[in-house]
């Protein structure tokens, strides 16, 4: 059996868009639902968090939380306060949604959950959120410019799009599924990578020796360290910046696979796009992810104008095949600054659309 408890926030009830479409869907994947009601709250904060707090027990008095073996607490403001003060004091084992939390929500013990801020958010500042998100290890999404309400009231199409990405990523999350999205450049930091394990461990690898591809013993293990985290960050944000395309696959509310495309167009009559990384972390491999990014650049490619993505692949045996069972083929056309930046790699082309 299958619980969500939904905890309101002062004047932002369960019937207002963020907890009125998280109900849809918890029900969607059949959880029973208990939505909980605040009345008569003071307007100083403290007071009005233990009357919540109080208000809640009562209403939960009765639940036998062991006959459910999935638990879910999503909350909204001084809701994600009660949330976590209730959990922890008994001892109820569950996950979490946080909307916009503040800080009296945590300093209780955190269970696994995901946050969802925004910027222009009054009652709490962006660092802060930042800082305990990250001393918590709860992964957290930020949306610019929206307030408490994860809403900008002077653009109610961004309003839309807000919503809809903070459902993506909560259906997501209650569903254990992966959510892929595309980036923008102020959520492209090394923290995002925090959960990322990009090991490698090599054997083989596909190399052209005498014109002829061959498969040779070269055992290495490729890691990346801080600095070329560092360096992969400023990357991919000016990939951003110059008009291309990140897409970022996130696993209970953290990075476990990104690619990136870049803008400008070369290769002449071939039209290719550059596909400058795709990866998946070690512990996320063999489950799609890949196939599903390179099918998303392939996608924003062609809508960039591109006829061909060109990639200048890892060496690797496991690397080929897996861009052998894309598609992939040898490039047409070789590009000489690929080619000198990285000699061992293979040059190859993927046909987006026929002329």
């Amino acid at each position: 059996m299958k619980l969500a408890v939904f905890f309101p926030g002062i004047g932002y009830h369960c019937d207002k868009p963020l907890l009125y479409y998280s109900e849809k869907l918890a029900k969607q994947y059949q959880y029973e639902t208990i939505k909980i009601a605040y009345h008569g709250l003071s307007k100083n904060l403290d007071e009005a968090f233990a009357d919540a707090l109080a208000q809640t027990e009562a209403r939960l008095a009765e639940v036998d939380w062991k006959q459910y073996e999935d638990v879910l607490f999503v909350s909204k403001s001084i809701g994600t306060a009660v949330a976590g003060a209730y959990a922890a004091k008994y001892a109820v084992t569950c996950r979490n949604i946080y909307y916009t939390p503040l800080e009296k929500t945590f300093a209780f013990a955190p269970q696994p959950g995901i946050v969802f801020h925004g910027t222009g958010d009054p009652w709490a500042e962006t660092g802060m959120i930042r800082e305990k998100c990250r001393e918590r290890e709860l992964p957290l999404f930020i949306m610019e410019k929206a307030n408490h309400s994860l809403e900008i009231p002077e653009d109610t199409g961004r309003d839309l799009k807000i919503l809809a990405d903070v459902m993506e990523g909560t259906k997501s999350y209650i569903a254990d599924t992966v959510w892929y999205r595309r980036l923008e450049e102020k959520e492209i930091c090394p923290e995002l990578f925090d959960h990322f394990v990009r090991h490698q461990k090599v054997n083989k690898c596909r190399r052209k020796v005498n014109g002829q591809w061959t498969i040779v013993e070269n055992p290495f293990t490729d890691d990346w360290s801080e600095e070329e985290y560092q360096i992969l960050t400023g990357c991919l944000k000016n990939t951003v910046l110059t008009g291309g395309f990140v897409c970022g696959a996130f696993y209970r509310g953290v990075l476990k696979g990104f690619v990136s495309v870049e803008s400008t167009l070369f290769g002449g009559v071939h039209r290719y796009l550059d596909l400058s990384s795709i990866h998946v972390s070690e512990d996320m491999r063999g489950k799609r992810i890949g196939r599903m990014l390179f099918e998303q650049a392939a996608a924003r490619a062609g809508q960039m104008g591109a006829d061909k993505l060109y990639i200048s692949s890892h060496q690797a045996v496991e690397t080929q095949a897996f861009y052998q069972a894309m598609g992939c083929v040898e490039a047409q056309m070789y590009d000489a600054e690929h080619v000198e930046r990285e000699p061992f790699d293979c040059q190859l082309e993927y046909k987006i659309r026929d002329k």
